[in-house]
């Protein structure tokens, strides 16, 4: 990878923690459904977030970013490189969960040939600060 200069951050991304999240909801959900009157469809909704969770991790496990001085690869289903010089603009996407005072950020990247490419790494003021600091000075 010397071609494209230093590597300046390499992660993967946010569909790792989906995926744990999905499962464990739906583990939960499952244990619950014994204290429901209902518990067919506890059992239901449990095992749909059980597999929903298990899709993330096994078949999302290998989505990440590696950000070199000249490209950044997505490494997504194939390897995505997209070259430092392809990119016009990179633009910002606002998460604001509810009761949550902090605001999140994505980054999308907005290439000469007008394609827009979404990266799924959230960055705010108390998380993943490094991959702030790159990503805003990376143009």
């Amino acid at each position: 990878m010397n071609e494209y200069g230093e590597l300046l951050y390499k992660a993967k991304t946010d569909s790792l923690k989906n995926g744990l999240v999905f499962t464990i909801l739906g583990i939960l959900i499952s244990i619950g459904a014994n204290f429901m009157y209902a518990k067919i469809f506890g059992y239901i909704f449990g095992v749909i977030f059980i597999l929903i969770g298990l899709f993330f991790l096994i078949f999302k496990r290998k989505d990440g970013i590696s950000i070199y001085e000249q490209a950044i690869f997505l490494h997504l289903n194939d390897q995505l490189v997209i070259k430092k010089e392809d990119i016009k603009e990179i633009a910002y996407r606002e998460l604001n969960a509810p009761k949550n005072p902090v605001k999140s950020y994505y980054p999308i990247l907005l290439l000469k040939d007008g394609q827009e490419i979404f990266i799924n790494i959230a960055f705010n003021k108390l998380i993943n600060k490094k991959f702030e600091a790159i990503i805003k000075d990376y143009i």
